[in-house]
């Protein structure tokens, strides 16, 4: 009674900690030199905690399904934030003007987006040299190392991809040294 159960009923916190109680009573060790009682106390504290956890994570799921949504929408929904979240991650590793440059150009940042010639204009540079700034930064967003996490969400991690991207990054780097 004195941990918050939040929406979950006492009686299924209850039958939960019984069944925490009965894993305790299973896997209890005395060679390990803890009391049973201290062992019981820590796994039925546990119990009861993931019950009430999962019943938030249920009301939560629940109240989402009130609304009228479908699965495919929720699930859509939970996609693009995994896949906004890795984008933002990897943006950070971008030095701050290549990272202005593609939320400006894209809209990331909340506003609309934005043509190079604009963003040229704004920061006083020519639309060519934006443009290559541009395609500097999606050069360093295609790295693997870069790039893991918003591949595997994005279900591109195989190796052939990896392997395209570090031939564009070379011969990126190419170009870039040759001038």
């Amino acid at each position: 009674m004195r941990q918050g159960r939040g929406k979950a009923e006492y009686m299924d916190l209850f039958q939960e900690g019984k069944i925490g109680l009965w894993k305790a009573i299973l896997h209890y060790d005395s060679g390990r030199g803890v009391r049973f009682s201290s062992y019981a106390c820590v796994a039925i504290r546990n119990a009861v905690w993931q019950a009430v956890v999962g019943s938030q994570k249920a009301e939560g799921w629940l109240e989402s399904r009130r609304a009228g949504d479908s699965l495919e929408a929720l699930i859509e929904r939970r996609y693009q934030e995994q896949v906004r979240e890795a984008l933002g991650e990897e943006l950070e590793e971008l030095s701050e003007r290549l990272r202005a440059v593609i939320e400006l150009h894209y809209g990331l940042n909340g506003e609309a987006q934005q043509n190079f010639a604009k963003i040229g204009r704004e920061w006083g540079l020519s639309r060519e040299r934006i443009r290559q700034l541009h395609n500097e930064a999606l050069a360093l967003l295609r790295l693997p190392a870069l790039s893991i996490q918003l591949r595997s969400i994005c279900e591109r991690g195989e190796r052939e991809n990896y392997r395209q991207a570090l031939r564009q990054n070379r011969e990126w780097q190419r170009k870039v040294r040759g001038r």
